[in-house]
C-alpha cells in the first residue's frame, strides 16, 4: 500500500497590466516610471502552484517596472 502526499500551501496570484497615467518614484530602487496596476488575491494551493480557493479579497497593487516591488494601492 503506497502513501500519497499532497503538499498544501498558499500563494499570491496577480493579474492585469495597465500602467499608471503619470510617472511615480519607487521607494525601494529610486526609479521613476509608469507603474503597472495589478489586482491580486491569496489562494490555498496544491504543490504551491495550483490555486484551489481564495483566502483573501481582491487587492489593488502598484508594481515598479524596474525592481518589481509591489505596493498596496489606495482604494
Amino acid at each position: 500500500m503506497g502513501l500519497a502526499f499532497i503538499i498544501i500551501g498558499t500563494d499570491y496570484f496577480t493579474w492585469g497590466s495597465e500602467t499608471t497615467p503619470r510617472p511615480m518614484q519607487c521607494t525601494n530602487c529610486g526609479a521613476v516610471g509608469n507603474f503597472r496596476v495589478k489586482k491580486g488575491m491569496r489562494f490555498i494551493t496544491i504543490f504551491f502552484v495550483i490555486p484551489i480557493f481564495p483566502v483573501s479579497g481582491v487587492n489593488n497593487l502598484l508594481e515598479c517596472p524596474n525592481c518589481k516591488t509591489r505596493y498596496q494601492a489606495n482604494a
